[in-house]
């Protein structure tokens, strides 16, 4: 059992670590601008990170217990990215002017608030507001499984819809609640895997027919992915190609991980991606233009900068843990036991 079950995290974290390496490379731009910007990986990518956040959730002791984990886990986080990187980027601009190319000012920090606006000093911060908001959501409705379990398939994907249909009419919701809606299926989706064993543990008798399922799965994607942008709940493509390709997505890179086990790097950067998460951002404004001075190159440049990147949000994560652990989601801040 001890065996199994560190097999089973190990393939998580390696999902989680491929999904927030993905991430990177979005916003490292440059050559990965066609295939991350792209219908096929942008399509299922941040439903993968609310699929495998599903995967975790428990609803404690009551909501005062789950409300208070999931600030620990992800408000806290959140706000330590987001004032940190602001402040960061405030200080430099006040000690050398010019630095940026436009002025940091205080009235940015209200980005937040005023709909789904890029976050310019931390952009990829968005997602822990969102996450925090899927979690309150699925609280709520979770407690149907019990009795109404139908009951409970219909509300997650009358959210869903909801959620897509504000999209798509571009009304905007505040702290990414709109966002949180149209993810509520695949948060559903990896909570109810999960309960139910479907292929999450190891030797699982649909095994050996991986490689024709991710063959299958990437044909779907193939032939219905649409360019997903979900920090603006932007999507083109109608409701079933947005699903069934980011489902399909899903459970591709799920099954490819299930295979590889473990990959020790992109292991370590899931498990502890929250961190990667929230300082990449803020490191690519400065090793961007240290990296372009040196490169000219367009190819060699992007590649450079994201190991750079990678590199070093590798090398801080044990210093991050060792000195704040309780700000960013290692150790509970709120939550504390007597």
């Amino acid at each position: 059992m001890n065996e199994q079950l560190t097999r089973r995290i190990d393939f998580i974290d390696l999902t989680k670590g491929l999904c927030i390496m993905l991430v990177v490379m979005v916003h490292v731009g440059g050559i990965f601008d066609g295939p991350t910007t792209g219908r096929i990986l942008s399509s299922f990518v941040m439903p993968l990170y609310f699929f495998v956040s599903g995967l975790f959730f428990k609803s404690y002791e009551g909501f005062a217990g789950f409300l208070l984990r999931k600030t620990d886990k992800l408000l806290v986080p959140f706000l330590v990215f987001y004032l940190g990187s602001f402040l960061l980027m405030y200080g430099i601009s006040k000690a050398l002017p010019g630095t940026f190319q436009l002025p940091v000012r205080w009235s940015e920090l209200l980005l937040v608030f005023r709909g789904h606006e890029l976050i310019r000093f931390n952009p990829p911060v968005w997602f822990l507001v969102a996450l925090f908001n899927c979690n309150i959501l699925f609280y709520i409705v979770h407690y149907l499984r019990d009795k109404h379990v139908p009951a409970l398939f219909a509300v997650t994907l009358l959210i869903g819809v909801a959620g897509f249909w504000l999209g798509k009419e571009r009304i905007e919701l505040p702290f990414y609640i709109d966002v949180a809606m149209t993810a509520m299926p695949f948060y559903f989706a990896g909570f109810w895997i999960r309960r139910y064993n479907f292929f999450l543990y190891p030797h699982h008798r649909f095994d050996k027919l991986i490689p024709v399922f991710v063959v299958l799965a990437v044909a779907v994607m193939y032939f219905t992915a649409t360019p997903l942008g979900m920090r603006t709940n932007n999507y083109p493509g109608n409701i079933f190609q947005v699903y069934l390709a980011a489902f399909a997505g899903i459970f591709a890179v799920m099954l490819l991980c299930k295979e590889l086990k473990s990959v020790p790097v992109v292991t370590y950067l899931g498990r502890y991606s929250i961190i990667t998460l929230g300082i990449h951002g803020p490191l690519l404004f400065f090793l961007r233009p240290l990296v372009s001075r040196f490169l000219a190159d367009g190819w060699v440049q992007s590649v450079v900068l994201l190991v750079l990147t990678l590199l070093v949000c590798l090398a801080l994560t044990p210093v991050i843990i060792r000195l704040i652990p309780q700000f960013v989601a290692q150790k509970d801040l709120l939550n504390r036991k007597p």
